[in-house]
């Protein structure tokens, strides 16, 4: 799977359409399945945390578009580069190498390989305009397929031999080849169990954190964790009187969506998790969700995985009012 982000204040902001991120959606299409893009703001800790929910979700490729130059917003390399273990050096000098446009040779970007527990994904920072998607992908595309390959050690499982044959197809409809990729894609989450879903979506009404810890307790479970989001009256150095939320029509769906997925195969017990929408004052509970499992690491992941997923998918809109009066509309939860 492939996963696109775009960097852009404005974008996030819902200030200027992205057009760079669904360009990319477009053209990284023939190598994959794709998903995004997801939009964050020019954020050196929130484009590592959308980078690492990714990989997280399954990303085989995380592509991002923006942030590369030279401005003092252009953070995407800086958010990146603590959370490769492998740099791809000749990949960016291919990116950055391009005789008809010059001004490629100012990106900053760069792509190397993330590891997050059993999961491996190559991370690659491209330019946020749409011409230099296009000619990242140019660079990038066809080498998807081997990159795949040798982050899940095909190239240790099939014999040399076999290269260039007609692979056999086994019992189950796989070659013998695409079973033992999945076999490494999979490792580390077979053996564990999926957690049961309590509680998942957006509600209007104030939410019950202790009915969300009560929901997930469990005679089995050793451990509880629990995430209690409330508003703040502070925001970047401005004073907050009230957010008022407003969600799309598919929102609760996409909290579902993200809460099924986080519980499968994370040993854990239970989840359950909660975003508001409507007129909340400060000190309301914005956003809310709990975990429980046998032990606390399984619990702290699981919950972990979950509320920084929502954060950054979820379609939630959010309406800032200021202490000064002024307000302000951004697009993260």
């Amino acid at each position: 799977m492939i996963r696109v982000i775009t960097v852009s204040d404005r974008s996030a902001a819902g200030l200027r359409e992205d057009r760079s991120g669904p360009k990319a959606v477009e053209l990284l299409r023939p190598y994959g399945e794709v998903e995004g893009p997801i939009v964050v703001p020019d954020d050196a800790v929130q484009i590592a945390a959308a980078i690492t929910s990714a990989v997280d979700a399954g990303a085989d490729l995380v592509f991002t578009t923006g942030g590369t130059g030279i401005t003092p917003r252009d953070v995407t390399p800086e958010a990146t580069l603590p959370l490769l273990t492998k740099r791809l050096e000749g990949l960016e000098t291919a990116m950055r190498t391009n005789p008809d446009v010059p001004a490629a040779a100012l990106s900053r970007g760069v792509a190397g390989v993330v590891e997050r527990g059993s999961r491996r994904a190559v991370v690659v920072n491209a330019p946020g305009s749409t011409g230099g998607v296009k000619d990242a992908i140019g660079v990038v595309g066809p080498l998807i397929p081997h990159l795949i390959d040798q982050l899940r050690g095909a190239d240790h499982t099939v014999p040399a031999e076999e290269i260039g044959r007609t692979p056999a197809i086994t019992t189950d409809g796989l070659t013998a080849h695409q079973r033992a990729t999945a076999a490494i894609q999979n490792r580390g989450h077979n053996d564990h169990r999926d957690a049961e879903v309590v509680v998942a979506g957006v509600s209007t009404e104030p939410i019950d954190v202790t009915a969300l810890r009560d929901a997930v307790a469990d005679p089995a479970a050793g451990a509880i964790v629990v995430f209690d989001g409330r508003v703040r009256n502070h925001d970047d150095g401005h004073g907050v009187t009230s957010i008022d939320y407003e969600a799309h029509p598919e929102a609760g769906a996409v909290v579902a969506k993200i809460a099924h997925e986080a519980a499968a195969g994370s040993g854990a017990i239970k989840l359950a998790i909660q975003h508001r929408s409507g007129h909340l004052e400060v000190g309301d509970v914005a956003f809310a969700a709990a975990a429980s499992a046998a032990h606390r690491r399984e619990a702290f992941e699981l919950l972990e995985s979950a509320v920084e997923r929502v954060k950054m998918e979820l379609p939630v809109w959010k309406k800032q009012e200021f202490t000064d009066g002024s307000h302000e509309w951004t697009g993260a939860a």
